[in-house]
């Protein structure tokens, strides 16, 4: 990687902070493959528990506020067994309000192999992870490990043949933070991500397939030296950075954001499925080393590992 003079750090340093104050980051997270439940359409908001309220009740207690909301229960022996094996889940998420503008994606069909099962930059991850409103006290994201889930019901034809219709939901990666609570209560975490999800309408409520594309198939940028340059001059700098601060600004107030597909792989250098200012200062930072080391310069790739 070429070498520019770092004489325009600072100023992209100070836009990214103040980009940083105006586009406030969401924290994101990690999951299972299972699939969760979603809120009764029945149960009236005012009889719902808070989270809190829902972590105190005893099992007994828990059980029955399901069973009378019409939510799906998980025992504490099956929530035990979880969490000395895989303490996480995926939540499935209806897409339908988070595709961002500019974009279309198709999200019902009668054909598998129809669906884009790649376009995650064409929806608002981070603010789905948001609206599920899991309390950040007890529970971790991961952001790498989001994928799309899918799901199909069928009906014969008038020969009686099958015809099967499979609709697309995202897949929000969750996982109780075990540095909170004890073997107990991280049980009743487990628990408590299908019963709290599925008192918020933005779950699909149904079992989906996970399409299998993260995190074993990771995001793959074309070319092996692109990621972070951003207009593809060769150069990962400050004006790169600008770029993707641009890119999070229009995305960020609901207009089109103008990348390409691979701008996008480009854009997002740690990988989290989202282009925002963290992936600007990550691209200043590279530059910034890449400016100043006197050893051999190691790629992006390289230097995102050691983030």
């Amino acid at each position: 990687m070429r070498k520019k003079a770092i004489g325009t750090g600072i100023a992209a340093t100070l836009m990214i902070s103040l980009m940083l104050t105006v586009f406030p980051v969401n924290a994101v997270s990690e999951t299972d493959s299972e699939t969760l439940i979603t809120a009764s359409e029945t149960a009236a908001s005012e009889e719902l528990l808070t989270f809190e309220e829902l972590y105190a009740l005893e099992e007994d207690e828990l059980k029955q506020y399901c069973l009378e909301h019409n939510l799906e229960y998980k025992s504490k022996e099956y929530a035990e067994e979880r969490v000395a094996s895989r303490p996480m889940t995926w939540v499935n998420v209806k897409l339908n309000d988070y595709l961002l503008k500019g974009e279309s994606d198709l999200l019902e069909s009668n054909d598998w192999n129809a669906f884009n099962k790649n376009n995650y930059y064409d929806y608002d991850f981070e603010k789905m992870t948001s609206d599920l409103n899991m309390p950040e006290k007890y529970y971790k994201f991961h952001a790498e490990k989001n994928d799309f889930s899918y799901d199909y019901h069928s009906e014969n034809d008038s020969d009686g043949n099958p015809k099967y219709t499979y609709r697309k939901y995202a897949a929000i990666f969750v996982e109780p933070d075990p540095s909170v609570a004890n073997e107990r209560s991280i049980a009743r975490l487990y628990q408590l991500i299908y019963v709290w999800t599925q008192q918020n309408p933005i779950v699909y409520r149904g079992t989906t397939a996970i399409s299998r594309t993260a995190p074993g198939n990771p995001i793959v940028v074309e070319k092996l030296d692109t990621l972070g340059d951003i207009n593809s001059d060769g150069y990962i700098d400050a004006v790169d950075a600008s770029l993707v601060l641009s890119y999070y600004a229009r995305i960020s107030t609901n207009q089109v954001g103008g990348y390409d597909a691979l701008q996008k792989l480009n854009a997002d250098v740690n990988k989290d499925r989202s282009i925002n200012a963290v992936d600007a200062s990550y691209i200043l930072s590279y530059y910034a080393y890449t400016s100043t080391t006197k050893e051999e310069i190691m790629s992006v790739e390289e230097y995102m590992k050691k983030k």
